[in-house]
């Protein structure tokens, strides 16, 4: 294992690394199976095509003569080992000169903090390894998720492993610094902490910067912690209170931008505040390459490059103040290997939205430490209130994530006819009322679309990544002169950076569902005095596009905190607080995507009643026929919910409610739930009927809400429980099963299903039982929809009659097209040859 490690083959700091065993590990073979010998050395048939033979490690080319090359070996000794092992050990690893040697004598371990953390590896102890790998090698959900839903996963990382190793140390990034003091203090782990952080000649910024009462804690923040993440939203004046902490600092200062829109404002706004002219600006990127005396504004592709030149050590010490605007693209590997290799003393990134998809947002802190300081929206002292208007559109299409395609779903919703005319009736309408309004897609053809009918009677711009940088550079002018009514664009051009001043109204016109991509739109047209007004549309009918708005509808539900939709009655004056605990019982519950929601009369309310919701991601409408097992579950038919409401003038000004019973009802939960519900009410408690090839809701009851809402769920749940006799059968022929042609089908008596298989010269349906020592059915028919349709219809009408008759005597009627596979139970690789005899009939 030592001899493993120092090799790098393992680590105890990776999860993807483990050791089993090495081969050959045994001396004789016992006849049965192939043991753990290396298979089939030798093998004649692939000796001659060159396999499967010994070869020479010099020159990679077979031994002339194999024979002669393995009786000339000769079996190694443990004492031989042992002496490998010693010589390997007491070799001297090259020093980097981090760590002084009489630090490893007090026995504490020695962190060095400068570009990146160092830990010296001698005296590590156990409790710090493991908190260092779980910290530091993160799960990449984005792996799992397409992984589960079948999706390719080529390319993307399982991992995300963010430390480096040498035989003397481990590196982390430096962010993490806090969190792995606070560990060790924790834990009474004994370090020293050595800070090889340098500062640069002290600059002398000139001009007046005067920060808004809002922004001054988070100035007085900066001056307490050396780096750290700085959260504002939209509009705030990041980059204004980013040069008054360069000021503050007195060291030359970097600002990292992914984008030329981004470095030509930063640009303006040095010029504006700090006074120095555009000439003594640095600029690295858009074909310059120029750091600047004092600051230095760089593109993060072109600082990457840079970094790679001849001259990048004196690059790489040349700033004691970094800023990285829009941090939450951190994530990104280019901005990872940029800032890992700058050496300055303070470091800090802006955003509005640090908190990511999957662990993305465990990335950023780790690169640039923890937010340090975070301006509330309410506390934007220009920001003025947000009208949200939801419109629900009448789109349908049938549509399964598991099995249809994305792009097919959208390019439908793009070009649906109906929802357009609702979006642009909507558009004209405020158009016509002297509105500015902008309209947020993401497909070229949906800009086209709604340009096409808006352009004769409005003045409009189309802004895309199909546009030239001249045409691009024309359009901005035009947009920041005010030059426009309606401004159709990606939220890639209107997201990030976007100074557009006096927006009355912002469509949203496609689906998605990120907070912070919202977080980043309403930002936008928050930035002028008027009061905007947010459409979005709600395709409600199509489950996958309304769980993607309920996620955009819990931060409506933050903006809008009155929670009144009837007009204010001002004659009656209710002034007051409540703040209660409330039992509700489980049966008045109503579960929504994402979300469970109740009614509560509120005494303080005039007995009104007031809607209250608590968020939860795991459920769903369908969940509503658990509520038994739920009430099981928590072994009470109420549960306690804390509840907070406050009135003034007879109006519900803010509402909000928790409950620690809910917040129990988790993934896991649920999982376990509908397993028993699937036991029950579907495996065991649904009656036959006169059909006997049965889709999802059938096998449900019709009249149900359906907690299922395809086949491949209901599939998973069953086959994840492992408890029957076929499963590893049912997950096979699940693999192969031709979904995009024929939908799974269910038989209740015995409970079985039906599969379609696609052979070299036919399709073939496949009746396979879940949990009864029953023969695999085959039926055989010609690729055609036609014939399959035919057979389909003939095989239900076999099913009852093998149902009332029994399976011997339809084989007494010697059926045509048609074989089964008898299951052998007895041999422990009855599965192996059950799968071989079906491929022999598929192929």
């Amino acid at each position: 294992m030592a001899l493993l490690q120092k090799a790098g083959v393992i680590s105890v700091f990776d999860k993807n690394s483990s050791f089993d065993r090495l081969f050959p590990n045994q001396d004789y073979h016992s006849k049965k199976g192939l043991g753990n010998l290396i298979a089939l050395p030798l093998n004649k048939a692939s000796l001659n095509n060159g396999n499967s033979c010994f070869i020479d490690p010099e020159t990679l080319q077979p031994f002339d003569d194999q024979w002669s090359f393995i009786k000339a070996i000769n079996r190694i000794t443990i004492s031989q080992l042992n002496y490998i092992y010693k010589e390997q050990a007491n070799q001297d690893e090259p020093s980097t000169g981090l760590f002084q040697k009489e630090q490893h004598i007090t026995g504490k371990v020695t962190i060095v903090l400068n570009n990146e953390i160092h830990i010296s590896r001698m005296g590590l102890p156990t409790s710090l390894v493991v908190f260092l790998k779980e910290e530091l090698t993160l799960a990449n959900n984005e792996y799992q998720v397409k992984k589960n839903i079948n999706k390719n996963t080529f390319g993307i990382k399982r991992y995300f492993k963010l430390l480096k190793e040498t035989p003397e140390s481990i590196s982390v990034p430096r962010g993490f610094i806090g969190k792995l003091l606070r560990f060790c203090k924790e834990q009474q782990i004994e370090y020293v902490l050595e800070d090889q952080r340098k500062k640069t000649e002290l600059i002398s910024f000139k001009g007046s910067i005067a920060l808004r009462e809002y922004q001054l804690p988070c100035q007085q923040a900066a001056t307490k912690k050396d780096f750290g993440i700085i959260v504002a939203p939209p509009g705030s004046g990041k980059t204004v209170l980013s040069l008054a902490i360069i000021k503050d600092k007195q060291q030359p200062a970097l600002i990292l931008v992914h984008r030329k829109q981004l470095a030509d404002q930063w640009t303006e706004r040095i010029e504006s505040f700090l006074g120095i002219p555009r000439k003594d600006i640095g600029h690295i990127g858009q074909g310059k390459n120029r750091s600047g005396k004092s600051i230095t504004v760089a593109m993060i592709q072109s600082m990457e490059k840079a970094l790679e030149s001849t001259e990048s050590l004196e690059l790489m010490n040349a700033f004691g103040t970094i800023i990285i605007d829009e941090c939450h693209h951190v994530p990104a590997e280019t901005y990872q290997r940029v800032i890992g290799k700058m050496n300055s003393y303070y470091m800090y990134g802006l955003t509005a939205t640090p908190f990511r998809k999957y662990n993305d947002g465990k990335l950023i802190f780790i690169h640039l430490g923890e937010i340090i300081h975070e301006v509330k929206a309410p506390d934007v002292q220009n920001q003025k209130g947000t009208q949200i208007i939801i419109r629900d559109t009448d789109l349908f299409v049938p549509f399964n994530t598991k099995t249809d395609k994305f792009e097919t779903l959208f390019k439908i919703l793009i070009h649906d006819s109906a929802r357009n005319q609702l979006i642009l009736n909507d558009v004209i309408l405020q158009l016509n009322a002297s509105k500015k309004a902008v309209i947020i897609t993401e497909r070229k053809e949906h800009i086209t679309s709604l340009q096409q009918y808006l352009k004769q009677h409005y003045d409009t711009i189309a802004l895309s990544g199909e546009d030239s940088d001249l045409s691009k550079k024309s359009k901005w002018v035009a947009i920041s002169n005010g030059d426009f009514q309606v401004l159709i664009t990606t939220g890639q051009y209107f997201g990030e950076g976007t100074d557009i001043q006096n927006i009355d109204c912002l469509f949203l016109v496609y689906p998605f569902a990120f907070e912070g991509k919202l977080i980043q739109y309403i930002g936008r047209v928050q930035r002028s005095e008027l009061s905007p007004i947010i459409y979005d549309y709600r395709d409600h009918k199509i489950s996958y596009l309304e769980r993607l708005f309920q996620k955009r509808n819990q931060y409506y539900k933050k903006l809008d905190q009155n929670g009144l939709t009837t007009p204010v009655d001002e004659s009656e004056t209710v002034s007051g607080q409540v703040n209660e605990k409330i039992e509700v019982p489980i049966e008045n519950l109503e579960f929504r995507f994402g979300s469970i929601a109740f009614k509560h009369a509120v005494a303080e309310f005039n007995g009104k009643e007031v809607e209250f919701e608590i968020e939860n991601l795991n459920v769903r409408p369908e969940f509503t026929v658990l509520k038994p097992y739920f009430i099981r579950f928590l072994k009470s038919a109420t549960v306690l919910v804390n509840i907070r409401a406050t009135f003034q003038h007879n109006r519900l000004v803010f509402k909000s409610a928790f409950s620690n019973y809910l917040d129990k009802i988790n993934r896991e939960v649920i999982e376990s739930v509908k397993f028993r519900f699937l036991n029950k009410e579907v495996i065991k408690g649904i009656p036959v009927g006169k059909e006997n090839l049965l889709d999802v809701g059938q096998v449900q009851g019709s009249s149900a809400q359906l907690i299922y809402t395809n086949e491949d769920d209901l599939l998973e749940n069953i086959l994840a429980l492992k408890q029957y006799k076929h499963h590893r059968h049912l997950r096979y022929l699940s693999q192969k099963h031709e979904r995009t042609i024929l939908k799974l089908r269910f038989i209740l008596e015995p409970f079985s299903f039906v599969f379609l298989l696609f052979g070299n010269n036919q399709f073939h349906l496949v009746w396979e039982t879940l949990d009864t020592e029953e023969a695999t059915y085959i039926w055989h028919t010609e690729k055609s929809i036609y014939e399959l349709e035919r057979s389909i219809k003939r095989i239900d009408g076999l099913l009852g009659q093998i149902r009332a008759k029994g399976r011997q005597q339809y084989l007494e009627t010697n059926p045509e097209h048609f074989s089964r596979i008898v299951h052998d139970y007895a041999d422990d690789k009855g599965f192996i040859i059950w799968k071989d005899i079906l491929e022999e009939k598929l192929y």
